[in-house]
């Protein structure tokens, strides 16, 4: 039985491959699981506007291989997030026992001024507090000045680095 999309397919082919000479047709009759199933993919291909069950099928063939290849590139970035998190987390555990590390010596360096270092007689007291007050001051002025020292060298390896 001769249907009108055979005779255009047949014609097609007719010029390219000769008189007589038809393009052998390959058709698949699709099994699915159940009668249910067929009508509901019917009926999605005829609401979104597909030419048939066959177009309905190959886009949602064609959408799952995409959604496959967007899927490796998820995975490669998620690959990416999560050595950048553990790199983080490495530097952060040094920042940790660098810090851990500068109490323990602030410590040890207190209880050595505490143990050896003689207390003045009550007299002189009040003058030694003065100078101990202008020697903290000078050395937290000091501190200050280094930190913002190491902050600008940080900076500036920062800017050569790039």
């Amino acid at each position: 039985m001769a249907t009108f999309a055979g005779n255009v397919a047949r014609m097609c082919h007719i010029r390219k491959w000769g008189q007589g000479m038809a393009k052998p047709r390959t058709e698949r009759s699709l099994l699915f699981p159940s009668e249910e199933f067929r009508e509901r993919v019917c009926n999605t291909a005829k609401d979104r506007g597909f030419r048939s069950e066959q177009a309905f099928i190959l886009a949602a063939c064609e959408n799952e291989i995409r959604r496959s290849e967007n899927t490796d590139a998820t995975t490669q970035f998620e690959a990416r997030v999560a050595a950048t998190l553990t790199n983080l987390a490495k530097q952060v555990q040094g920042l940790q026992t660098l810090a851990h590390a500068q109490v323990a010596l602030t410590d040890v360096f207190l209880k050595y001024v505490i143990t050896y270092v003689v207390e003045p007689p009550e007299d002189a007291l009040p003058p030694a507090r003065v100078r101990a007050r202008l020697r903290y001051e000078k050395l937290v002025r000091a501190a200050a000045e280094g930190i913002s020292n190491k902050n600008r060298d940080t900076l500036k390896g920062m800017v050569i680095d790039e």
